[in-house]
């Protein structure tokens, strides 16, 4: 089969059977893109569109995050500790800089929320920028929740973390910690909770996309694709084994040399 495999003929189908599996293969991943980007969106419009809750109704202490709360807008009222840390190399709106985070004590359970309050620019000469305080007394926070980030091996400055590492902050901050942490979208006074926002030199952050299943009709078709691909070289590789099967009969069929004639096949 190998030396049918190799003739022009064949060698030439075969680039184009390769051709047709790139393609395929590329329509497979741009559905597969497809069936993730609607579902990211759907997921973020479902979960802007539920009103903020009050946190204890989302999480709780010690708990795993749970999934359904990812984006989830939660009510916390507590009050801002000591321990407010950089994390940088941070984009907004395509823009490089800082998240602040800063410790909460939750007034009803003394656990530790920690709150993204917003993203900082460098400061003159892309140098640090200076932390602004928070607010002081009681607070009320309305965030969008997030599960803990993956944890870094880079070294950084004292006063900055490369990510939002809650096992990391555990050693930082005292106190037990939720499982999960918030990007501030509003804070206001606790006796006071309709006052207006006022982040200052701090911009929000909106809620990041959260992370979602596939949408099953369009993952259908990107495998649809896929199938198609391997199905070609299938195709291929048994027209080569006909072709193969059919040369090695007419060889059997052919006179010896000398020999009485004998009927062949037509090619």
């Amino acid at each position: 089969m190998l030396r049918t495999a190799l003739k022009p003929k064949w060698l030439a189908l075969l680039a184009l059977v390769v051709l047709i599996i790139v393609a395929f293969t590329q329509l497979g991943r741009w559905q597969l893109g497809v069936a993730q980007d609607k579902a990211r969106a759907e997921e973020m419009a479902k979960a802007r569109a539920q009103p903020p809750v009050a946190l204890a109704t989302l999480l709780s202490p010690h708990a795993p995050f749970p999934a359904a709360a990812n984006a989830r807008l939660a009510i916390v009222t507590g009050t801002y500790a000591e321990g407010q840390v950089l994390i940088p190399a941070r984009l907004l709106a395509g823009r490089d800089g800082y998240w602040l985070l800063t410790p909460m004590t939750e007034s009803a359970t003394g656990v530790v929320f920690p709150v993204v309050r917003g993203w900082l620019p460098p400061a003159a000469g892309g140098s640090v920028p200076a932390a602004p305080p928070p607010p002081t007394g009681e607070t009320t926070v309305v965030a969008s929740l997030a599960p803990g980030e993956s944890p870094t091996t880079e070294s950084y400055p004292a006063g900055q973390l490369g990510s939002v590492d809650l096992a990391r902050l555990v050693n930082i901050w005292p106190g037990a910690i939720y499982n999960a942490f918030g990007f501030a979208q509003r804070e206001a006074p606790a006796n006071d909770p309709q006052a207006a926002d006022r982040p200052g030199a701090l911009e929000r952050i909106p809620p990041p996309r959260p992370d979602t299943g596939l949408k099953g009709r369009n993952a259908a078709y990107a495998l649809q694709w896929w199938v198609f691909a391997a199905f070609a070289f299938f195709l291929w590789i048994k027209m080569v084994q006909q072709d193969a099967r059919q040369r090695r009969h007419l060889t059997l069929l052919a006179p010896p040399p000398g020999g009485a004639p004998t009927l062949t096949q037509e090619p």
